[in-house]
Order: structure tokens, then C-alpha cells, then sequence
């Protein structure tokens, strides 16, 4: 039973933390195992997902490089969110995504069970995770392509700006090069 169990650990945690187009991340590149990342990892995992503890503490004890290799890439997708913080409505986008998948990689594993009726359901949850994670793919997309669009309108702002007085704008450009030669920089 405990190396059932250790499995569905391994399997789940295997997706869980793999890259959100489904490729697992390349160990060469995680970032090294340390007690303060693992430490961090861990508390992300018990904030947002506390139902994976179970699951990492299992491998913990009977898989160590496994559970090092699992924290690595729990540790790289709080990285990953970190660097969003700066964009509120993604972050949180991106942290549902995260979990979505978790959770319904967790559910997957768990598809083994012998029960047709317990097998159904979770054939149902998965759906609906499914679906979640169709709709936040979508809000991130459309947070993206709202981000883009208005750097295309600065751009182009900046580009009208430019076209404006070429004579003038050149001969600003030449009095500043002229400028840096004088004084040296």
C-alpha cells in the first residue's frame, strides 16, 4: 500500500510541477536544492495547495532525490509567479493556473482506483478542472494581448513623434552626439 501510495506521489508530483505546455522542466535547469528554497517551496505549496503536502512528504520519505528534484520545480514556479508581482491581475491568473493543473493532475493519479463510481467522478472533476483552465488560459491571453496592444499604441505614439520635424529631430540628435564628443562621454 505505502508503495502504491509513493507511486501516485511520484506521478502527481511528476505533473504537477511540470511546465504549463505539459513538458516537465529540464533538471539542468531548476534551480539547486537548498533548505532555504526547499523551505520556501513548502510554504507556497501549504498557502496555496495544502493538499499536495501529504503528497511531497510521502516522497520525502521514500524517494529523497525525487522529492529534491519536485522541490526544485515548486521552488522555480514561485520564481516564476515572484516575477509577476508586478502585474497583480497575471500573478493571480497565473497562480489559479498552477493550482487548476495541480489539482487536476492529482485527480489524474488517482484514476487507477478499481471503483467505476469513484472513477466517474473524478472523470467529472477533471472535466470541470478542464474547463477552468480553458477559461484562465483565455483571461491570460486576453491580459496579454490588452498589455500588448497598449505598448503597439506607445510605440506607435512614439513613432508619429520621430516622423514629425524630421529636420528638426536630426538636428536635435546631431547637437547631442556633438555634445557627448565635448564632453567626453
Amino acid at each position: 500500500m505505502a508503495a502504491c501510495a509513493l507511486k501516485v506521489a511520484a506521478v502527481v508530483l511528476a505533473l504537477t510541477t511540470a511546465a504549463g505546455d505539459g513538458r516537465a522542466a529540464d533538471p539542468a535547469r531548476l534551480p539547486r536544492f537548498t533548505e532555504e528554497r526547499e523551505a520556501a517551496a513548502l510554504f507556497f505549496v501549504k498557502k496555496n495547495l495544502p493538499e499536495l503536502m501529504p503528497l511531497l512528504e510521502e516522497l520525502k520519505k521514500g524517494q529523497a532525490a525525487r522529492y529534491e528534484q519536485e522541490v526544485r520545480e515548486i521552488f522555480q514556479v514561485t520564481e516564476y509567479l515572484a516575477d509577476l508581482r508586478d502585474d497583480p491581475r497575471r500573478y493571480e491568473l497565473e497562480l489559479k493556473v498552477w493550482v487548476a493543473e495541480s489539482k487536476a493532475h492529482t485527480l489524474v493519479a488517482k484514476l487507477s482506483t478499481p471503483s467505476e463510481e469513484e472513477r466517474k467522478k473524478l472523470e467529472d472533476q477533471i472535466m470541470d478542472l478542464a474547463k477552468e483552465l480553458i477559461d484562465l488560459d483565455e483571461k491570460v491571453l486576453e491580459l496579454k494581448a490588452d498589455q500588448l496592444d497598449k505598448e503597439l499604441g506607445e510605440v506607435k505614439d512614439e513613432l508619429a513623434k520621430i516622423r514629425e520635424q524630421p529636420d528638426k529631430r536630426t538636428r536635435e540628435r546631431f547637437d547631442g552626439l556633438l555634445e557627448k564628443a565635448k564632453t567626453g562621454k
